[in-house]
């Protein structure tokens, strides 16, 4: 909560849900009557706008709740497979391993089974418990490892409607969602580029929008090569925050002390018929810019300080992980028996740069 960046975004999220800054909200604006009553529509959209927002949280951390669980009990049938080849190879011995926890069905083993199970293993064998390479398999590790950004919708999503009920008709449901949100957006931000330059040059609209609509596609084709997610990341990071929170300052503080707030209250008295509350007098004036000139400021110097990064794909330590000696197999003993739906091996490797 104390880092710039979190605040940035969650500024960010607010420009988008709400679409400051993008000259769409004013170019619909620009369509209505004189005496059409903008605050309430303000008003009401803020209110839509909040309580979807709460909605999509909801909904985001039930849905990563859900595949915390799923990679949990993963987690715990794959080293539960572990424990019983340390004990087949005599590494473990069977008194470590509590009486009413059955191996033999790995799949009935609990979470707190297997925490207990760990626990014991851990306070006996403590200088060898590194080696064992036993994973705690905690559901708090698992929301911390929660993607975000694109990779929240196409790879925790994706991943957690496989496990739901009916999960071809959810996984079709989500993208269609998708679909319609990302059309959404982009009519607003197109009526924002058209709208000025329809007004401004006096062209006719549908060639304009043809035209625009062909070279924002030019553009987006740079999105879907095999390095478009590293595009994704440094356009999202650099061109669509930073730039944003500049151009919301840049408005207030031309409508507040260029134009003048007073001026600015007038005019919408004359439009909607009565003075605004003075609340609003005050956070346009001053706490609103002074708050976004903070922001920016921050998130500059933390800029500075933390050079761009991003998370790269090294072949050479995938292989080098996936080629690691397993432990040795030994004769099943006939008290313990390994699993039948025994657990695999994962691993992968990314480093920052």
């Amino acid at each position: 909560m104390l880092e710039a960046k979190v605040w940035r975004e969650a500024a960010t999220q607010v420009f988008f849900a709400l679409g400051l800054g993008f000259g769409g909200v004013i170019a619909f604006s620009s369509y209505n009557k004189r005496d059409n009553n903008c605050h309430f529509d303000a008003v009401l959209v803020s209110f839509i706008n909040f309580f979807t927002s709460v909605l999509a949280t909801l909904v985001v951390f039930a849905v990563l709740g859900f595949k915390a669980n799923i990679m949990i009990d993963k987690c715990v049938l794959q080293n539960t497979g572990k424990i019983v080849a340390l004990l087949v190879n005599g590494t473990l011995e069977p008194s470590l391993i509590p009486h009413h926890i059955n191996l033999t069905q790995a799949g009935q083993v609990t979470v707190d089974d297997y925490h207990k199970m760990v626990e014991i293993i851990r306070g006996v064998k403590e200088d060898e418990y590194q080696a064992l390479g036993l994973d705690h398999c905690s559901i708090e590790n698992e929301l911390n490892k929660a993607v975000q950004g694109t990779g929240l919708a196409f790879i925790a999503f994706t991943e957690a409607m496989t496990h739901f009920p009916a999960s071809p008709f959810w996984s079709v449901m989500f993208f269609l969602m998708l679909v319609n949100l990302g059309l959404g957006s982009m009519f607003g931000t197109m009526e924002g580029i058209l709208t000025p330059l329809i007004d401004t040059f006096k062209v006719r609209k549908e060639f304009l929008t043809v035209g625009c609509c062909l070279l924002t596609f030019s553009i987006g084709l740079l999105f879907v090569q095999r390095s478009g997610n590293y595009f994704v990341a440094m356009f999202d990071d650099y061109s669509a925050t930073l730039p944003l929170l500049v151009v919301v300052i840049l408005e207030n503080v031309a409508v507040a002390w260029v134009y003048g707030i007073d001026k600015f209250f007038e005019d919408l008295k004359d439009m909607l018929g009565f003075t605004p509350f003075r609340f609003y007098y005050y956070m346009w004036k001053y706490v609103t810019p002074i708050l976004l000139l903070l922001l920016l400021c921050s998130s500059v110097i933390q800029l500075c300080v933390t050079p761009p990064s991003y998370n790269a794909w090294i072949q050479e330590e995938v292989s080098q992980h996936l080629s690691a000696p397993l432990p040795p197999q030994h004769k099943h003993s006939p008290r313990l028996s390994p699993p039948r739906d025994g657990a695999g091996i994962s691993g992968g490797a990314g480093k920052k740069i």
